[in-house]
């Protein structure tokens, strides 16, 4: 499983645009990461991305709407996106502000798709 989720971690990482990516289980527990900076709390980071795509889920179940899929935040330098990849894990990605955002959601939908058919 390492093995497998750290391919899935190089191939997201390879996707133009993302500087810093970690595959989570829904728990919140990193199983593979890449972060370029030294500081970064995995941990605490791959948590955070689990309880904000869990939130944002609780806001659409209290609507009566489908869960989302994808959980994009946008900051001033930098876009942050958490994406379901199947029933038990999801991928959270660092994305630079000059990126085409359009397209690394159509890459990452892609491997998403294909992390929740093998995880």
């Amino acid at each position: 499983m390492e093995e497998r989720a750290q391919r899935y971690t190089d191939e997201i990482r390879s996707v133009i645009g993302v500087v810093a990516c970690a595959l989570v289980s829904c728990e919140g527990i990193v199983m593979s990461k890449y972060f370029r900076e030294d500081g970064v709390s995995s941990p605490l980071f791959a948590a955070m991305s689990a309880t904000v795509l869990a939130s944002a889920e609780g806001a659409c179940n209290s609507l009566h709407v489908q869960s989302p899929s994808m959980v994009t935040i946008t900051a001033p330098d930098t876009t942050i996106l958490i994406m379901s990849a199947g029933e038990d894990a999801l991928i959270t990605v660092v994305i630079d502000k000059s990126a085409d955002l359009p397209t690394v959601q159509e890459r990452l939908r892609e491997i998403a798709i294909r992390i929740g058919e093998e995880v």
